[in-house]
């Protein structure tokens, strides 16, 4: 793991403080920014997980049947896969069926190289490591109270909250997702702009006085991101090192990925966690496949089986939320830990980011779908059309 600012133009740098001088504060901006041009990477550094060292190269296969041939139908419309890439602005799309890949998609100027902002993949992630910290016992029980570990957080609304309710999406903690998520990410570049001058730190924030307590842990489900900053410094206190080392050393090595990623820091070099991993389609795909695996990748137990099961099922753990609102209203979603289960009794459950991001894993017919894209005109339109499209062409595939 390294620490670097590669990314972090002096132009950039000069551009943001210019523009935070002016005056740009969160209500101007958020009315006005375009999302596409909302790319916090451009100002806060990065730090590099390294890539293992004999990478994990997938390869590719052709389907039983063509692609090209395949078509799906979402609310009576049949549509092509190449109809879906261009209508949901996909910005790479990767295919896996039996560890090959069978499909693979770039729209100019992404390549496989290329790395994507995993927005709330990042969540997943996460959601990993935790249980991978409580194999090793660093954390004695998803349903110890994080505050056990990082007192500090005993101090605002996160007191006596426990990791399953975090994870969960239930701490109660008092947090208006859109308008304090955004603060968020301009409180820290303030921060880092102003070298501490002004601003806030991703600890300022999570530490917050203001987060308060809305309603009773563990009562009911409301998203809200800084339930994962809370998380990772916990883990980071339970496990005695930065959450990038960890992720590296425990996650992002044993499953061999080949390329390199990067993680969004702020100025104290605390990783963003909610969001902001830069990685390829390839690297995202081997996490989807280590999910669909049992966690096991390269022959070896990276994630216990049973955290898999109790993250991303309803039998795993009956807590977890049924029919949780996203995008739409047909109860499609549920929600585990950090992550989505998927209603319809098909055992599939996905990862997924704002601005069409996700990682379709479907474990019974061995396929993951990984989807990168820009689709900024209605954040989560075609989130169900893309569990539509993917179920149906794991059936296809089959």
């Amino acid at each position: 793991m390294r620490h670097h600012s590669a990314h972090t133009r002096p132009w950039n740098r000069l551009l943001a403080g210019i523009a935070f001088s002016l005056g740009l504060t969160q209500g101007v901006l958020a009315q006005g920014l375009p999302p596409a041009l909302f790319l916090p990477e451009a100002v806060l550094p990065r730090a590099t997980i390294d890539a293992a060292k004999d990478g994990h190269t997938l390869p590719t296969a052709a389907p039983r049947s063509p692609i090209a041939n395949f078509r799906y139908t979402h609310e009576g419309v049949s549509k092509s896969l190449a109809q879906y890439q261009s209508e949901a602005k996909v910005r790479a799309l990767l295919v896996i069926k039996d560890g090959k890949i069978v499909h693979e998609y770039n729209r100019f100027p992404y390549h496989k190289g290329s790395l994507h902002q995993s927005w709330s993949i990042g969540k997943q992630v996460l959601s990993a490591l935790i249980g991978i910290a409580i194999h090793e016992g660093a954390i004695r029980s998803v349903d110890d109270r994080m505050d056990r570990y990082a007192p500090e957080l005993a101090l605002n609304g996160f007191a006596g909250v426990t990791f399953k309710q975090a994870l969960q999406m239930s701490s109660g903690v008092q947090y208006d997702e859109e308008a304090d998520r955004f603060k968020l990410f301009t409180d820290v570049i303030t921060d880092y702009l102003t070298v501490g001058l002004s601003g806030k730190t991703v600890l300022d924030k999570t530490l917050a006085p203001e987060l308060t307590p809305a309603f009773a842990p563990g009562s009911r489900y409301q998203y809200a991101s800084i339930n994962s900053q809370a998380l990772s410094h916990a883990l980071e206190k339970a496990v005695g090192m930065p959450y990038q080392r960890y992720l590296e050393t425990r996650l992002w090595k044993p499953m061999g990925t080949a390329d390199a990623a990067k993680v969004l820091q702020d100025r104290e070099k605390k990783a963003f966690t909610f969001c902001c991993l830069y990685a390829t389609t390839r690297s995202y795909a081997l996490f989807g496949m280590l999910y669909a695996n049992g966690g096991q990748l390269n022959g070896r137990q990276i994630v216990p089986a049973q955290w898999i099961k109790q993250s991303t099922t309803f039998e795993g753990d009956p807590s977890n939320w049924r029919s949780v609102p996203r995008a739409g209203s047909t109860g499609l979603y549920g929600f585990g830990y950090h992550w989505w289960p998927l209603e319809g009794d098909r055992g599939d459950f996905s990862a997924l980011g704002v601005f069409g991001q996700a990682i379709h894993v479907l474990p019974r017919q061995n396929t993951v779908i990984v989807r990168m894209s820009g689709d900024f005109d209605t954040p989560g339109a075609h989130s169900e059309e893309n569990v539509a499209m993917g179920r149906a062409l794991a059936d296809y595939l089959d």
